[in-house]
């Protein structure tokens, strides 16, 4: 999927589960596209695991986009979780708080051996 050089791509699924890699930079021009796909994806498979390796930018449009999307999935009874964002996604993230309120982890490996058993 893609939307003006932000792409989500679903790399697996499995029941309530899914992995997605999001790639580009999320800014107020990219997640327009972006965040209906995500909230498509986060319907179907409550529980998603957000691979931000690939993002190389992220304003405060991105982030809230990417809160938009941990309600979403809250509200849904599953959960958004991140994975692998690099250095100055993990900044912002810090500088924020919003590691606060996003389960987050290095790599995608730790974030599916953190799901609860019946999830992964």
């Amino acid at each position: 999927m893609t939307s003006n050089g932000l792409h989500l791509d679903v790399v697996e699924t499995r029941g309530p589960l899914a992995v997605a890699a999001a790639r580009g930079e999320m800014d107020l021009h990219t997640v327009a596209g972006f965040h209906p796909q995500a909230v498509a994806l986060i319907d179907d498979h409550p529980y998603v695991i957000l691979d931000l390796s690939g993002v190389t930018f992220c304003d405060s449009s991105g982030l809230n986009t990417l809160l938009r999307l941990r309600r979403h999935a809250d509200e849904n009874g599953g959960r958004l979780t991140l994975a692998a964002p690099a250095g100055r996604i993990m900044r912002m993230l810090r500088l924020t708080g919003a590691d606060t309120v996003f389960p987050l982890y290095a790599s995608v490996t730790e974030a599916k051996a953190a799901q609860p058993p019946d999830i992964r």
